[in-house]
């Protein structure tokens, strides 16, 4: 599938109390393909490596049917161990050890190793990186949550991942919502400019490492839902909005224009798309 999207530059020049100014806007119209597969297809040999302009990703909901509990225990570093058995919440403690384990699944195949031979660490902001240097290439890694799914991306170059869940009006979960919590629903919405623009930010920020611009820039808010832009350092991102269920809004950003993004668990068995809200015809 073809995708339009839009360019714009950024310029860095710092502002007190701003990180970033964004001076104007310059269209531009790259194509790149994203195709929606099933998780059966997530070992596929002619995927099992990221190639350059490529974006893996994999969304997934953190069951024992995708990695069992043994063996995902068996996966995990004692440090994450004790993360998991100390979390107040024991649904979220799942979700964690299933998203580690299942990250450590897909970098074996592409390392051609044992799932429990994956060094993952932590860097100061709480990022995800794969520790082993004998890697064929560079690869780099994100992972993110949002409700009951979990999103992993893989790529050669920097990635971002984000996502949020809109919190429901103050009567709209026993069904009482009215009129005047209308505006109150739009800004939460999950397809809302706002909602979008702050996902987009978070994506960009968590692959940088650091702020390239502001939450509220222009360039954030723009219709299309993949762009790219250009920021300090000669550095391009490929900024696009992914499908999610229901008011879920999520997005990758991508330190290279794409060509192809394989996108494990958008598809159901039978291969027809499970995108939901936000679907890739929106691109």
């Amino acid at each position: 599938m073809s995708v339009n999207s839009s360019s714009a530059i950024a310029d860095e020049t710092p502002v007190p109390s701003r990180t970033s100014v964004l001076e104007h806007a310059v269209p531009l119209a790259p194509a790149f393909e994203f195709i929606p597969r099933s998780l059966t297809y997530r070992c596929a040999g002619d995927v099992a490596y990221p190639q350059d302009g490529e974006l893996l990703l994999w969304r997934f909901r953190p069951e024992w049917h995708l990695v069992s509990k043994d063996e995902a225990y068996a996966r995990l570093s004692k440090a994450e161990l004790a993360r998991v058995k100390s979390h107040p919440n024991p649904a979220l403690g799942k979700r964690f050890a299933v998203g580690r384990a299942v990250m450590r699944e897909i970098l074996a195949e592409m390392l051609g190793c044992a799932p429990g031979e994956v060094e993952l660490s932590e860097d100061e902001r709480g990022q995800l990186r794969l520790a082993q240097d004998d890697a064929r290439q560079p690869v780099e890694i994100a992972i993110a949550y949002a409700g009951i799914w979990i999103v992993i991306g893989v790529s050669t170059t920097s990635v971002g991942l984000a996502t949020r869940v809109p919190t429901l009006p103050d009567n709209a979960a026993d069904g009482h919502a009215d009129a005047s919590n209308a505006p109150r629903r739009m800004r939460l919405n999950g397809s809302s400019v706002e909602m979008r623009s702050r996902v987009r930010h978070d994506s960009l920020t968590s692959g940088a490492g650091r702020p390239l611009l502001n939450a509220d820039a222009c360039v954030l808010q723009q219709d299309s839902a993949s762009f790219v832009i250009d920021t300090v350092g000669a550095m391009r991102w490929h900024i696009l909005d992914l499908p999610m269920p229901g008011t879920i809004c999520a997005a990758a950003a991508v330190a290279q224009p794409l060509t192809r993004v394989l996108a494990f668990g958008w598809a159901g068995r039978d291969g027809r798309a499970i995108a939901g809200r936000a679907s890739t015809a929106d691109f």
